[in-house]
């Protein structure tokens, strides 16, 4: 079946069918080498038109692999007859080889995985390529998301957009964390918040020029109230802003972050990792800081802020967005006790007092300027906050 190429571009459902059909003829002509060029090129095409016209894509092989594997509860050993040996089955299933015609036309009559999703690159960054541990599947399905690998890519485009691509996301977010954090786990802890979000809508309009300085101060204030952080989150509501609590997952260290639901609803995620009253607030003004000072980046490019407040940083938005919030939680005119190396528990209330802000705040503050944890430690209210805002 050599000879010279018959190649046409794909314009209807017609033609998108009948080169299907050249490909699997060609696929099948198992002894000729000399069509690997039109194979390569037919499927290239065929992925083209599926993009432009049909909006279930084919998954990519490895992916189309691995759904099979878990539909049929296959091991990679199962995969040896159709693959090779336990080695190359392990450098396919990594990425690390990629598939023979050979191994295309057996995986197709043994398993019955359509050629064109055989054939179809994987793209880097590409929802079906992201890669989730079982760790962080089971830690999901703590939290009410019974995610199974495959699927990830469906999750992803529910919560971000049919059109999504995680490579895009990672170029419009400003990153405050270790470099340890797993990117992949991070991104999934995103999608869950926007569902979230999605399944609570704010009670009202949100109006960026709303979120300013006297606002935060406002919300700082609602500290002293035994409910306080369940009014915040409900003041919030009101103002047009979702409030998210979503622990953290495995691989991932972060307080909070702030994005847009559908370009237009802002949703801040708080993880409460430390369930201290004065880290809530901290986090959650934190967070309304960079909607009070950045709210042209976050509606800008689709951008995203996380946090992890434990982390020092140079990086001039984030210290925009930490002294807006401690000034907004302390002013300074009450913030001199924190600098006092020798401040007693009475002035650290007598502050608190003054700024019209839980104890809890201030006594914080002195402890993360002086790095000493141990000194006013009773003055901070622990495993309360996570307990109120279960539901959020």
């Amino acid at each position: 079946m050599g000879g010279r190429m018959m190649i046409r571009p794909i314009k209807s459902v017609q033609d998108h069918q009948t080169a299907k059909e050249r490909m699997e003829d060609l696929i099948l002509s198992s002894e000729n080498k000399d069509v690997s060029d039109e194979i390569e090129v037919l499927a290239t095409l065929i992925e083209k038109y599926e993009r432009s016209h049909i909006i279930t894509e084919a998954p990519s092989a490895l992916a189309a692999i691995k759904l099979r594997m878990e539909q049929k509860n296959l091991s990679a050993r199962d995969l040896e007859p159709f693959i090779g040996s336990r080695a190359r089955v392990s450098e396919v299933l990594s990425g690390k080889r990629k598939l023979s015609m050979d191994m295309v036309r057996a995986l197709h009559e043994g398993l019955g995985i359509p050629y064109e999703s055989l054939m179809k690159k994987e793209e880097i960054g590409s929802a079906t390529s992201i890669e989730v541990s079982q760790p962080v599947l089971t830690k999901l399905k703590e939290f009410g998301f019974d995610l199974k690998l495959a699927d990830i890519s469906d999750f992803l485009k529910s919560a971000f957009g049919q059109q999504y691509v995680p490579r895009l996301n990672r170029k419009t977010r400003t990153q405050r964390a270790s470099g340890k954090t797993d990117q992949n786990a991070l991104l999934i802890w995103q999608g869950a918040v926007l569902t979230k979000a999605m399944r609570n809508p704010p009670i009202g309009e949100f109006t960026s020029s709303a979120i300013n300085k006297r606002f935060l101060r406002s919300i700082a204030q609602l500290s002293t109230h035994p409910q306080g952080p369940l009014r915040a989150v409900n003041e919030l509501s009101k103002h047009g802003v979702i409030v998210v609590i979503l622990p953290v997952l495995p691989g991932t260290f972060l307080d909070g972050a702030v994005m847009l639901l559908n370009g237009r609803t802002p949703v801040i995620g708080l993880t409460l990792r430390h369930d201290r009253t004065d880290n809530f607030w901290f986090t959650l003004l934190h967070e309304l800081a960079h909607l009070a000072k950045h709210f042209d980046i976050l509606s800008s490019s689709d951008h995203v802020f996380f946090d992890e407040l434990d982390i020092e940083t140079d990086d001039e938005i984030e210290a925009q967005a930490d002294s807006l919030a401690k000034n907004c939680l302390v002013p300074s005119k009450h913030a001199r006790v924190c600098k006092n190396k020798f401040a007693s528990t009475e002035q650290i209330e007598n502050a608190s007092e003054e700024a019209g802000v839980h104890v809890s705040i201030v006594a914080g503050r002195w402890q993360k300027e002086h790095g000493d944890y141990k000194k006013f430690s009773r003055l901070i209210e622990r495993n309360s906050v996570r307990d109120m805002l279960q539901s959020a």
